[in-house]
């Protein structure tokens, strides 16, 4: 699986601003802030994993604001 490490690359995999504004249910101008953030709203991290997911991507639960598990962590590295 491919792993993403940035909310923009996040955003680029699933196909811009304008579709995770869509996804996410947000305003295309919000969205496009989320490029220079370091994480994304916690409330759009089920609907963006998912997404992902179904894309055979994944991001670490950090970009949006997530504590992750030591065992995560480690099988990352």
């Amino acid at each position: 699986m491919n792993r993403l490490s940035s909310t923009t690359e996040v955003m680029d995999a699933l196909g811009g601003t304008s579709a995770v504004a869509k996804l996410t249910g947000r305003k295309v101008s919000a969205a496009s802030n989320w490029h220079s953030f370091a994480a994304f709203p916690a409330n759009t991290f089920l609907v963006m994993q998912a997404a992902l997911g179904a894309k055979g991507l994944e991001a670490p639960a950090s970009l949006w604001g997530m504590v992750e598990c030591a065992a995560d962590l480690e099988s990352a590295s």
